[in-house]
């Protein structure tokens, strides 16, 4: 890297300083509240986490004197492994010397922190959300697989949209559904491109997903790009994935709320209720829960879900049900 410039110099320092906070702000999926069961393994060996699994188990049964607990009514938890590979997201930029020269640093500095943190943060939440539906960072080719089975989560409203329609996937889930692992945090780098008198700068980290319980997650379908009410998701819908978590045991946060990620569209069919009417609860104090985009995503707190607002769900997928 050449710094034969203060300009420049300058900015890579503060790029340096400032990249990991504006991540850390930006991302919203790698947070605690969202997914406990998270592993930092940066600066250690080897591109791979194994998280425990655990089968799902039986309720405890009465018993006689002396009777033989393990024989007749066993519980095997037949611990098994899930492996979550690091995969690298980021993105790049160019900045000329004459941006520099020409006094504007203060918002070269800005520009270049906020897309390399954005775009790295974007990526990140894009594939947790497909691993949330699919188990895998691969989007489905149709919703007609989401039955549930393997690592599909279920589509509770299968016939959403129109015949072999596009439909976006909104998700409930619980906050024990997932794993997450990182490798890098995010860091930036620098390189003088002299041929066009301009400089590169690319901000990367290395992360990845796993579905550690595929019954802890449900899909909502909704119409791709459409404010219709008709034939689209609905409240009941929500209300039925969360039954349906309930009903397994899924466990939900500290205050008893599963989380559901739901696109623009979605917010505003349903904005009456999550807004605060029909029974809906404002949201109380944020100060606890968690970092900016966390903050920022919250829109309420109804039928025993913390309501998120994303751009990064999995969306346009033909519906072969509708």
């Amino acid at each position: 890297m050449s710094t034969n410039t203060g300009g420049i110099a300058g900015l890579y320092a503060n790029v340096v300083a400032d990249l990991q906070a504006y991540y850390d702000n930006a991302v919203l999926l790698p947070n605690s509240m969202l997914i406990p069961n998270s592993i930092n393994i940066s600066g250690g060996a080897g591109d791979t986490v194994q998280f425990p699994l655990q089968t799902a188990f039986g309720v405890g049964a009465t018993l006689t004197e002396m009777e033989d607990i393990i024989t007749n009514h066993p519980n095997d938890f037949a611990a098994t492994g899930l492996n979550i590979q690091a995969v690298k997201r980021g993105s790049g930029t160019y900045v000329t010397e004459e941006s520099l020269e020409d006094g504007q640093f203060d918002q070269v500095r800005n520009a270049v922190v906020s897309q390399l943190s954005s775009s790295a943060a974007n990526a990140t939440d894009i594939a947790g959300f497909r691993s949330i539906v699919n188990g895998t960072e691969v989007v489905p080719t149709d919703a007609d697989v989401l039955d549930g089975t393997g690592l599909k989560a279920l589509l509770v409203n299968s016939t959403v949209g129109a015949a072999a329609g596009a439909i976006d996937l909104n998700v409930v889930f619980s906050p024990q559904a997932m794993g997450y692992m990182e490798k890098r945090a995010i860091v930036a780098k620098m390189e003088e491109d002299v041929q066009h008198d301009r400089h590169i700068v690319t901000g990367t980290v290395r992360n990845g997903f796993g579905k550690l319980r595929n019954d802890f997650t449900k899909c909502v379908g909704s119409i791709t790009g459409s404010l219709v009410t008709t034939d689209n998701a609905t409240l009941s819908d929500f209300a039925q994935a969360v039954a349906l978590l309930r009903a397994g045991n899924a466990p939900a946060d500290a205050s008893g709320f599963y989380y559901a990620a739901i696109t623009p569209q979605v917010e505003y069919i349903l904005s009456s209720f999550i807004n605060g009417v029909n029974g809906a609860t404002s949201v109380g104090s944020l100060s606890d829960v968690g970092n900016r985009a966390l903050v920022d995503a919250v829109i309420s707190e109804a039928i025993g879900i913390r309501w998120l607002r994303t751009n990064n769900l999995v969306t346009n997928i033909t519906n072969t049900q509708g």
